[in-house]
């Protein structure tokens, strides 16, 4: 079986960790958020890398989640909590992330995206979270967005819905820098290199005071995970994903 995620090291204490499912937009399936978790893991075991790069193979960087799976009831909460560990272990882990995006980053993929400490786009790159569309909550990333984006600039991506661009991205604090993108990778290894400067039980430490916040536990029944889970499970998600499957309208008041 062909490994969903790839990963490589092309320069000393950098890892780059590449979503390898180009044929279906690197949809983000439960198998692949549970190679992504288990890879981010066994770099941090290893000890030799202190950043690593995330970014996609194919067009774009994810499209989302697999919404063959979302719509399954029989795999909803495995979904979800996919998701969710993926979030966690990109926040919490000591390395430090810098997602590549190129292309699109869409729902679930933003959410990755967004969950990294510092992102690099490319200037044709398209981010979007379409998730009011198909009837779900971004319940897992909103907390992390509202440190990083303002309340209102965060409403008309929730509430809208549409894509933006790289360069309204990085004017609301999305990304971080907007290159062109035959200079993607570069440009993230170059910033890889800068983080290596410092010292590394400091920027570890850094990483951790930033991120202290990022505290509470998914058992909690208002937790980002226990609210995704309800909505996943409402009639407007099931309505949402069955539609967007069937190529068509949502039909709402139905």
């Amino acid at each position: 079986m062909t490994a969903l995620v790839r990963v490589e090291s092309p320069r000393p204490g950098i890892v780059v960790l590449t979503l390898d499912r180009p044929e279906r937009r690197n949809a983000l399936s439960i198998a692949l958020l549970e190679s992504l978790v288990r890879e981010i893991e066994a770099v941090e075991a290893a000890g030799t890398a202190r950043v690593m790069v995330l970014r996609g193979a194919g067009p774009v960087f994810s499209a989302g989640l697999d919404l063959a799976e979302a719509s399954d009831p029989a795999l909803v909460e495995a979904s979800a909590r996919g998701v969710a560990a993926a979030l966690d272990g990109l926040r919490r882990s000591p390395l430090v992330s810098i997602a590549a995006v190129h292309g699109g980053a869409y729902a679930g993929g933003a959410g990755l995206m967004a969950a990294c400490d510092m992102v690099v786009a490319a200037a044709d790159a398209k981010i979007g979270f379409p998730e009011a569309r198909r009837g779900l909550l971004p319940a897992l990333i909103c907390g992390v967005l509202r440190d990083k984006v303002r309340a209102g600039d965060l409403a008309e991506l929730f509430l809208v819905g549409e894509a933006i661009d790289a360069a309204r991205a990085r004017e609301i604090g999305l990304v971080q820098r907007v290159v062109p993108p035959d200079g993607l990778l570069e440009e993230a290894l170059s910033m890889a290199a800068g983080i290596l400067a410092g010292g590394p039980q400091t920027i570890e430490h850094t990483k951790a005071l930033l991120h202290r916040t990022y505290e509470r536990s998914p058992a909690e029944p208002t937790s980002p995970l226990a609210i995704h889970l309800a909505a996943r499970k409402s009639p407007e998600a099931i309505e949402g994903l069955r539609a967007f499957l069937e190529k068509r309208q949502p039909r709402w008041d139905e």
